[in-house]
């Protein structure tokens, strides 16, 4: 069922929940969505751990950085098996650069091509990382090709709301309906990491690393 009003979602949305509003509140906190204006529609089931993971990150530092990467490959088929390996690289190698929590979200998709393509969508620490080239060069080299660079999103603070708003906006596309449904059967259309909220979320944690950007 598609809701066209601005909805207000305060449990997990059943799989497959739609809506093609322009803005949307969950948990009490509203975020602006990409629907150009009503035109397409999102799935709120992807939007709720999206919105999740981006507010956990916040929970641990004042600052996040997003970037979101594209990953298309020949190899890439209905199992996500080959995806989730270049993923784990990615994080590792992340991990490798001083951030110790990574939170993410990526889905796949499936268009006119015969051929599966993936959207990653990555929040980090902001005190250590504040430009994306690094990253992009990074995944570039794991999947052995050029991807397209996608402009990256300003930073996102704890304390400016509309900072976060932002983030989930341009992070909302990769919750588009359409394109999706077309991977083998019993795999999964999305996927993010899992990170648990700071308990002392007012607190800032600071790991004190290089910069890696």
């Amino acid at each position: 069922m598609v809701n066209t009003l601005s909805p207000e979602i305060h449990q997990k949305p059943a799989k497959g929940s739609l809506t093609n509003a322009s803005k949307i509140v969950i948990k009490d906190k509203s975020y602006d969505i990409n629907t150009h204006y009503g035109k397409y529609e999102v799935r709120t089931d992807i939007l709720w751990p999206m919105v999740d993971q981006l507010e956990a990150m916040l929970s641990y530092h004042s600052k996040v950085y997003q970037i979101r990467l594209e990953a298309h490959s020949k190899h890439y088929d209905g199992k996500n098996k080959e995806f989730t390996s270049d993923l784990s690289k990615l994080l590792k190698w992340l991990k490798g650069k001083g951030h110790k929590r990574v939170a993410y979200c990526w889905v796949r998709e499936k268009d006119r091509s015969k051929h599966f393509h993936y959207h990653l969508v990555l929040w980090l620490n902001g005190h250590i990382i504040d430009k994306p080239r690094s990253v992009y060069m990074r995944w570039d080299t794991i999947l052995g090709a050029t991807q397209e660079w996608v402009r990256s999103t300003p930073m996102i603070h704890r304390n400016k709301p509309e900072t976060h708003s932002k983030g989930i906006y341009t992070a909302s596309y990769l919750a588009k309906q359409r394109t999706k449904g077309y991977g083998d059967k019993g795999t999964r259309d999305f996927s993010t990491s899992q990170l648990k909220p700071n308990v002392n979320s007012t607190e800032t944690v600071y790991d004190y690393a290089k910069r890696t950007a």
